[in-house]
């Protein structure tokens, strides 16, 4: 009986807290009582978790945040976290996984040093294990798909090869949003090593979504 009392207590603080704001997106999980709710009670497995952006892109996605292309990506996927459908309330920093001039996505903690390459299971939203570690998750098929891990079935703009390395179809580094100009995609309906994460090429005019990766940083990391 209390612990059914504490439940309606929370959802209650939340549902008022979003009531009062003069706009909430449905979207929104800080503004989900729901969401609110299962965030508190179950913060997931550890884990690097993999999120999709809500919206689709054209291929210039330097233009979706301050400066270059790298801090675009990383401005965006901090906007996304929010809305984003993850059971984990636990991670706490944001890295996209789109190759750029200055690093490829299968070395992030080069740009982000305290990123865990080893040693963490990387998860989709849902908190179904992709791969054993963010080591493994290029160079074998994955454990599971990204839809069913909770991506849902969607294609995403990577700018990179099957490898995870940075491709020549690249949309001029995020520059370029027309047809002429192409970026490699991924797929998230398959769990073959060399299919899921590019292989796939298209114009720069064409709209797909970004992955991005929430985790706990090293404690050795930057």
């Amino acid at each position: 009986m209390i612990r059914s009392i504490i439940y309606v207590l929370i959802f209650v603080f939340f549902l008022n807290n979003c009531m009062t704001a003069k706009t909430c997106s449905d979207q929104d999980r800080t503004c989900s009582p729901t969401a609110n709710l299962l965030s508190i009670l179950f913060s997931g497995p550890e884990g690097i978790y993999i999120y999709a952006t809500n919206a689709s892109y054209q291929g210039n996605l330097s233009v979706l945040g301050p400066s270059n292309l790298d801090s675009s990506l990383n401005f965006l996927c901090g906007q996304e976290l929010a809305f984003s459908n993850m059971i984990s309330n636990s991670c706490s920093k944001v890295a996209p996984m789109v190759s750029t001039l200055a690093v490829s996505v299968n070395q992030t903690d080069l740009l982000y040093a305290d990123f865990p390459m080893t040693g963490v299971p990387v998860r989709g939203p849902n908190g179904t294990m992709v791969a054993t570690d963010y080591g493994n998750l290029f160079t074998l098929d994955l454990e599971a798909s990204l839809e069913a891990a909770g991506t849902g079935n969607i294609s995403f703009w990577t700018f990179s090869d099957v490898g995870g390395n940075y491709s020549a179809d690249n949309c001029s580094d995020g520059e370029d949003n027309t047809s002429s100009i192409f970026g490699e995609t991924g797929i998230s309906n398959t769990t073959i090593s060399g299919g899921w994460f590019g292989g796939n090429v298209f114009g720069c005019n064409q709209t797909y979504k970004i992955l991005c990766m929430c985790y706990v940083p090293t404690s050795g990391g930057g």
